[in-house]
């Protein structure tokens, strides 16, 4: 009853003014709606802008994709052909393991085509066998070999030749093709060889090398016959290029072995050290007694146990021979 007594009470003024200031708070609602509404429809559009964006970018990221897809493999589709005519060109593990005895070729390539190859050549009583190592791996390295490998032949094709002027007509040959004595021309591309020349009927074997030697073992012992400091091919040498012929007599049951610097330079272990030569040399003679195919088995696991985690740095070939 007192309620309704104090609201009779308000004048005609007060009740204006209420009203006035309920209309006073009804625009600042709509007025804030007002700009909400602005900042939604704004965000609304700019939430279109991003979408319209990502999608142009995401399909100039698949129009990217696609080419590089497409040029990934025609590189691919590129580099298998080169290695089906690298594999044809070079001398088959077959081809060589039917000249001998006994015998194992260990090849690794580090990438899908190789710088290291073996060469193989019959010719009379002679068989010519090398183990050839390629400035690169790779792409590079396989091209160089094909080099390598034609020139070897051609040479060798033309006249009788013992293994140390064969490699200094390589060297030659090799300056020649890659306009290496032409003046300004400091490359240094070539290849490092083991070069055996075998007589069956005279039971000896001569031997020339371009930086990597070979190792005769007989009854247990093995000797190592060093190649010279020089490589075949580039001009640092100024064409001092040339290299010794060294004479080995075998017997039944010697074995000689021949390889490529990737076998010893690989970095493995437990402290990431390079295998090195005396380990190689080791192995070579704790495995003697074996086949060759066994002592293929142990080289190629002491290898890939050795390395372990760590890259692979570079092509890796061995071959070993039993008279």
């Amino acid at each position: 009853m007192k309620e309704s007594t104090s609201k009779a009470k308000e004048s005609p003024e007060e009740k204006v003014k209420q009203l006035e200031q309920e209309v006073e708070m009804l625009k600042l609602n709509i007025e804030e709606l007002t700009v909400t509404n602005q900042h939604l429809v704004s965000a609304t559009w700019r939430e279109r802008e991003m979408k319209q964006k990502l999608g142009e970018a995401l399909d100039e990221l698949t129009a990217t994709k696609k080419i590089v897809d497409a040029q990934h493999k025609s590189i691919t589709d590129s580099i298998n052909y080169a290695q089906r005519i690298q594999h044809a060109i070079i001398p088959s593990k077959e081809e060589i393991l039917s000249h001998f005895k006994d015998a194992f070729v260990y090849f690794k390539a580090k990438d899908v085509v190789s710088g290291d190859f073996p060469w193989l050549y019959k010719k009379d009583n002679y068989i010519y066998i090398a183990a050839v190592d390629c400035t690169g791996h790779g792409v590079p390295g396989a091209m160089m070999s094909l080099i390598g490998n034609l020139l070897l032949k051609d040479i060798v094709g033309k006249k009788d030749i013992d293994p140390a002027t064969l490699l200094y007509d390589l060297h030659w040959g090799v300056v020649k093709t890659l306009k290496q004595d032409e003046e300004g021309n400091k490359t240094a591309d070539g290849m490092d060889v083991a070069l055996c020349r075998i007589d069956f009927e005279s039971k000896e074997i001569q031997y020339a090398g371009a930086h990597r030697p070979l190792y005769h073992v007989r009854n247990g012992e093995l000797e190592q016959y060093k190649g010279d400091k020089y490589p075949i091919g580039g001009n640092q040498y100024e064409g001092k290029n040339t290299f010794t012929n060294h004479m080995v007599s075998f017997l039944e049951n010697d074995l000689i072995y021949f390889f490529s610097d990737g076998f010893t330079d690989q970095f493995g272990g437990p402290d990431g050290l390079k295998f090195g030569p005396k380990r190689t040399r080791d192995l070579l003679l704790e495995n003697m007694h074996l086949t060759l195919d066994d002592q293929h088995d142990k080289v190629k696991s002491a290898f890939e146990e050795w390395q372990g985690d760590h890259t692979q740095i570079d092509d890796v070939l061995m071959i070993g021979i039993k008279f």
